[in-house]
């Protein structure tokens, strides 16, 4: 490849590439604001229904350690965030089997119907938006919001 052949390359690239920095911006944000919309639904705050979504997600119980650690929260506003949670009956906290001094956190089920129609109009309109993409089109696009998410 020529020099004049790799500056258009890279001209191109750094342009692409900030036009997906633009269109990330615009999907936080309004996975933000539905979040926090989604949120005020059950009567929390969005920091305490994301860590409580982060809960669900890891599927096992985590210490208050790995949940400090998997939000960034320092370690007295994870305590208050679980203390919520858990006055909302979100979660559980029990000491740990092999350990008594460890404490374990457990997600409790929720069920409420207005969040669960507001996820599910969430993911019917994302299915539409995946039937315009092939496959092959859909995988790469997983495969790079992977690694989006692994640097986040």
């Amino acid at each position: 490849m020529s020099t004049r052949d790799e500056s258009r390359h890279e001209s191109r690239h750094d342009e692409i590439t900030a036009r997906i920095a633009l269109r990330m911006q615009e999907v936080i944000a309004a996975a933000v604001l539905t979040n926090e919309r989604i949120a005020r639904m059950i009567g929390l705050n969005v920091v305490d229904f994301q860590t409580y979504g982060l809960l669900l997600r890891h599927g096992t119980p985590m210490t208050p350690g790995e949940v400090s650690a998997a939000t960034a929260l320092p370690s007295s506003t994870t305590t208050r965030v679980l203390d919520r949670l858990e006055a909302k009956g979100l979660v559980r906290r029990e000491a740990a089997a092999d350990d008594r001094r460890k404490v374990l956190v457990y997600a409790q089920p929720f069920d409420s119907a207005e969040v669960g129609r507001a996820y599910e109009q969430i993911l019917t309109q994302m299915a539409q938006v995946h039937r315009g993409f092939t496959a092959d089109e859909l995988e790469l696009v997983e495969r790079y919001l992977g690694a989006i998410a692994a640097v986040g």
